[in-house]
């Protein structure tokens, strides 16, 4: 029976890998705020029964692109940040899965591989996700036409501490900033009343000794303005790892600015659960596509 399964799981990877059309290096040559080094980026399975994959010491940013086989009429894009509270990155289940349900939907889905934490490449990591995340919007930009997008419909889908790094970039960008965002189990605030302890998100971007000022900028809900995209955010209520107040916050700063908003709560399903709450047996995906749908960021 396991053999059964490890193959179905090895087939549906291989599956994906196969329609990713295209791997794009992030960067010409060494990265900013890099030094030069060697690439010692490695794979781990989570130890926590789902078998996730995730990599570290990503020190080479990329973009994976799968494109659907029929791109649906708004010609959707979404850039993808997986989560991992910045040391590591879910790149599976919350980079290359979603990439892969979106293309099925018929949505440009755009997995980044961001640089994660290692203290011996940066003199400054705290503003490397975000360089990245930059560049990402200005490579898909760059590339719309080939790939068919219309720029007005660039989404950013953000899980976890990607989806801090999502909302970070939609409230400070001021030249290209995606149209949407799609923000799961984020983590939004690095003030202390929002901050789980379970949370490593803020001490592996800003260090262990974080200023009050520093908590501040880094807080996106302290920073929404009336020109910040609109969002959809997904959360369920037992989740100890960001607390659901990550997006009550978000979503109120918000409506007090007069941006579209919608908040999908789950009773259960904790943290991590990617395209699929299994404690409640519902995927999100649906409901997004018809909250996308609602502002004329998708059309069937």
């Amino acid at each position: 029976m396991f053999k059964k399964i490890g193959l179905l799981l090895l087939t549906v990877n291989l599956c994906m890998l196969s329609m990713a059309q295209q791997v794009l290096p992030l960067y010409v040559g060494t990265p900013p705020g890099a030094k030069q080094v060697v690439s010692t980026e490695m794979t781990t399975k989570s130890t926590n029964g789902r078998g996730r994959s995730f990599v570290s010491n990503v020190t080479e940013p990329t973009l994976t692109i799968f494109l659907p086989k029929k791109m649906n009429k708004a010609a959707t894009a979404m850039i993808i940040c997986p989560g991992g509270g910045y040391n590591r990155l879910s790149i599976e289940d919350g980079g290359y899965e979603a990439a892969k349900a979106m293309a099925d939907a018929g949505i440009a889905g755009i997995v980044l591989k961001y640089r994660t934490g290692r203290d011996s490449v940066y003199d400054n990591f705290k503003t490397v996700p975000l360089q990245d995340l930059e560049q990402a919007l200005n490579l898909v930009y760059q590339n719309a036409k080939a790939w068919g997008i219309d720029t007005t419909n660039i989404g950013i889908l953000g899980f976890s501490a990607g989806a801090h790094l999502t909302t970070m970039g939609a409230t400070t960008f001021t030249i290209r900033k995606p149209a949407f965002t799609l923000l799961i189990y984020p983590v939004i605030s690095f003030m202390d009343s929002l901050t789980s302890s379970t949370s490593n998100s803020r001490n592996n971007l800003l260090g262990k000794k974080v200023s009050p000022e520093e908590k501040i900028a880094y807080s996106p809900e302290l920073k929404v303005s009336k020109t910040t995209p609109p969002a959809l955010l997904v959360h369920a209520k037992d989740d100890n790892t960001s607390l659901v107040g990550n997006s009550l916050a978000y979503y109120h700063a918000l409506l007090a600015n007069n941006v579209a908003a919608e908040l999908l709560l789950y009773e259960k399903g904790g943290h991590g659960f990617a395209m699929y709450n299994a404690d409640e047996d519902k995927y999100w995906l649906p409901e997004a596509l018809k909250w996308m749908e609602k502002h004329k960021f998708y059309k069937k």
